[in-house]
């Protein structure tokens, strides 16, 4: 499971007000078993990326949140080209290929949806100064 994908998932749920968040949380987002999802939560802690508290879950520290927010950033940026070229399951798609997309692809996505605001499910594009 890519890193950038449990950072984005994370970041989602502290858009709604869940700074913690726990195994049962990210086994239900992505489909997975409790267990799995706890070695996933805890793995970020051991990369740095927040604190995995026993019993209850991950919260995200400063280096976590800089690094969730460039991942909702290009998920977001990539729905907007998905919108533009005629996809209808937009997130879906954006989630599909987001860890493929990179280098020249991703600046030109960047250059020419940076400014946006708002992705088009109407959820904020976080700022590109983090």
């Amino acid at each position: 499971m890519e890193t950038s994908v449990l950072l984005r998932i994370v970041y989602a749920a502290n858009e709604t007000g869940m700074y913690v968040v726990g195994p049962s949380y990210l086994s239900s987002e992505l489909g997975i078993p409790k267990s799995t999802a706890q070695k996933l939560l805890v793995k970020l802690a051991e990369q740095g990326y927040g604190v995995y508290i026993p019993r209850k879950g991950f919260v995200l520290n400063n280096k976590g949140l800089k690094e969730a927010k460039k991942a909702m950033r290009k998920h977001r940026l990539i729905e907007c080209l998905l919108e533009e070229i005629g996809v209808t399951e937009i997130c879906l798609e954006a989630a599909r290929i987001e860890s493929v997309v990179e280098g020249e692809l991703l600046e030109v996505i960047e250059k020419r949806y940076g400014s946006r605001k708002r992705c088009p499910c109407g959820k904020l594009i976080p700022s590109s100064y983090f």
